[in-house]
């Protein structure tokens, strides 16, 4: 088995997607969400599962919790949502807290209405720590070519900045259309931030909330240094580095910038074998960016 303690998830090594000073404590802030994590036994924080889709949710949860596997449950659709939020409520608690994301996916853009997101919004109300997502455009569902896509990913970019929560973002596509849209949707940029090459890893601090997240990243340097000045965050999966041109990208992100993820969803494991897949996915990201930063 693959796990977490055999591999190097202790002090002093490669963990929540940056290096972790050896016995301190470290302040993850995101989204005004404070979780402290101290320097003492495993930790693995999974930035983007789909907690609702896999088997027996409530068990795997449960789980998962017990075994100090932290992650942020994303929720892509009206029954997710009200999925995770239950999961939320049963199992989130102040000693042990999880993060939620609430959005609406491209695969579902043609089916949004008024009614769709009157509910998303009160799900992000009643959550004050959930973000937005994960929201996006995909060149494979309907309503990438006549920018039906676009006008709900602007929609709940909007919402990001009414609520001053982070957003996560899928792509599968052009990613330089994304960054016209936050644009448009008046996403805030640190123009100092990002503009030169060889400045991408002299960033003075992590912005604040709202911020673009982008989720199994796969876009190029060019777009990393053009995302920098937005305060974006880069989640890392598997597939980030298959693409020669992204896993050239990577090492110009700056540490504190990166996380990792599974993106583990129905089409993921057998039951039996959930805890130690995501173990094993997570670990194999890990030694993945370990690697393309030597």
């Amino acid at each position: 088995m693959m796990c977490s303690k055999n591999l190097g998830w202790r002090t002093n090594r490669l963990k929540l997607g940056f290096f972790i000073p050896k016995n301190k404590q470290i302040i993850l802030n995101f989204a005004y969400f404070f979780v402290f994590y101290e320097s003492k036994g495993d930790i693995m924080f999974d930035f983007h599962i789909h907690l609702a889709r896999l088997p027996q949710p409530k068990q795997l949860t449960q789980q998962l919790c017990n075994e100090n596997y932290d992650f942020i449950a994303v929720a892509c659709e009206p029954w997710e949502w009200d999925e995770v939020a239950q999961l939320k409520k049963e199992f989130s608690t102040e000693v042990k807290p999880f993060k939620a994301a609430y959005g609406i996916h491209p695969m579902i853009a043609w089916q949004a209405n008024e009614e769709m997101f009157a509910n998303l919004r009160n799900y992000l109300q009643e959550d004050k720590h959930a973000m937005v997502g994960e929201a996006g455009i995909d060149k494979r569902y309907p309503g990438y070519e006549d920018g039906t896509q676009d006008q709900i990913f602007l929609a709940q970019a909007g919402l990001a900045l009414e609520l001053k929560r982070d957003l996560q973002i899928h792509c599968v596509g052009d990613y330089m259309r994304l960054l016209r849209l936050l644009n448009e949707a008046g996403f805030p940029q640190d123009k100092a931030q990002g503009q030169d090459a060889e400045h991408l890893h002299v960033l003075s601090r992590l912005q604040e909330a709202p911020r673009p997240i982008f989720h199994r990243f796969g876009g190029d340097t060019n777009f990393v240094k053009k995302a920098l000045p937005f305060g974006a965050l880069f989640s890392l999966h598997e597939d980030s580095f298959r693409k020669k041109s992204t896993a050239a990208a990577i090492p110009h992100i700056p540490q504190e910038r990166v996380f990792f993820e599974t993106d583990a969803d129905e089409s993921f494991l057998d039951p039996d074998e959930l805890v130690e897949g995501l173990e094993n996915r997570l670990e194999s990201v890990r030694l993945a960016y370990a690697k393309c930063r030597e």
